[in-house]
């Protein structure tokens, strides 16, 4: 029987099937091959998981098998003992994580904002200007999440014009100077939308006469019901005054219902984050980057390590271009020189 000290590793989604692969080509000698394997599971408590693991395919000199299900926020041991048709016995340990999936908060001036984007809008944007022979098109949609997360992290470390709009605001977007209407809501009420004049304007060449201008804007519900709601623009109808949200309200608004409506982020610090997105994937990925992790504080690929702790930075620089487009709002520094 032999052993080998390293220990593999692999990470996944609680709710995903992982298929994993494990050579033995190390260990076998001559014209040895793997004959069999019993893969087996512990959790970190050393209770036996089994159940977990299963479909053992042999094609000497790899072993590959199937991880199902899992507890998010736990650590798994996996035992891989390949028998050989000269009847030695090879073990192998294997290191899963399992973490659940994240949630991508892009409301805007919202306290659990934790982008500027959502993963449609980055899709748009790298397909339009990149083309679809590009690794983001390769992420998963937890790794695209993470990755877009780690981005906006990335471009708030600068001291930014103005102040945010208010104080308990995660992101530093939006300033105090966003543009927002406010007021009460009229009907039509849905439980997903409701109308406003202010929404609109009549005025030739007034962005709030283009279709959809609200998009991705949020609305605040302030006073009545469905209080403290907030939520993003999906549509909003330049004939009727309606705006109606991606996801609904927890109750339906009425006449005595008001709100702060904003504007969507500025474009360019949404092109800030796609780029900084970018840079991200090609400076940390030595290989596929579709295993990012949901919670963790750094999640490994290959033998890259890439941390996620809030307020530190994976990257550490910001792409050009993502400065580029943050630079109208960045403050310059001065320097005082005595006469």
């Amino acid at each position: 029987m032999k052993y080998t000290h390293s220990t593999s590793y692999f990470s996944k989604i609680d709710n995903e099937e992982v298929t994993y692969s494990e050579t033995f080509v190390n260990d076998l000698t001559g014209s040895d091959t793997v004959a069999s394997a019993v893969v087996t599971c512990v959790d970190s408590n050393g209770t036996e998981c089994n159940s977990l693991v299963g479909s053992v395919v042999v094609s000497s000199p790899t072993v590959t098998f199937k991880f199902t299900g899992g507890t998010a926020g736990e650590t798994y041991q996996v035992k891989l003992v390949a028998t050989s048709a000269a009847a030695y016995e090879y073990i192998h340990y294997i290191t899963c994580e399992v973490f659940g999936s994240i949630t991508l908060t892009t409301n805007v001036a919202d306290m659990s904002a934790n982008s500027y984007v959502r993963v449609d809008e980055a899709n748009n944007y790298i397909r339009n200007k990149y083309g679809h022979s590009n690794i983001w098109d390769t992420l998963s949609l937890e790794g695209k999440k993470r990755v877009l997360i780690e981005a906006a992290n990335d471009i708030e470390g600068y001291n930014y014009i103005g102040e945010k709009y208010y104080d308990n605001q995660s992101l530093q977007f939006p300033r105090d100077d966003h543009d927002i209407i406010s007021g009460n809501c009229a009907t039509p009420f849905t439980i997903n939308s409701f109308s406003n004049s202010g929404f609109t304007s009549d005025t030739y060449g007034n962005e709030k006469s283009n279709s959809d201008y609200w998009k991705y804007g949020s609305v605040h519900i302030t006073t009545g019901t469905p209080l403290h709601d907030i939520r993003t623009i999906e549509t909003s109808n330049i004939t009727t005054d309606v705006v109606t949200m991606f996801t609904d309200f927890t109750a339906t608004p009425n006449a005595n219902t008001s709100f702060i409506a904003f504007t969507p982020i500025d474009k360019f610090i949404k092109y800030a984050q796609f780029e900084q997105a970018l840079y991200i994937i090609a400076n940390n990925s030595s290989g596929t980057m579709d295993k990012y992790i949901s919670t963790a504080d750094k999640v490994k690929i290959d033998e890259v390590e890439i941390w996620f702790k809030k307020g530190a930075s994976s990257s550490k620089k910001i792409a050009l271009k993502a400065k580029k487009y943050l630079s109208r709002w960045i403050k310059r520094s001065r320097k005082l020189r005595r006469a």
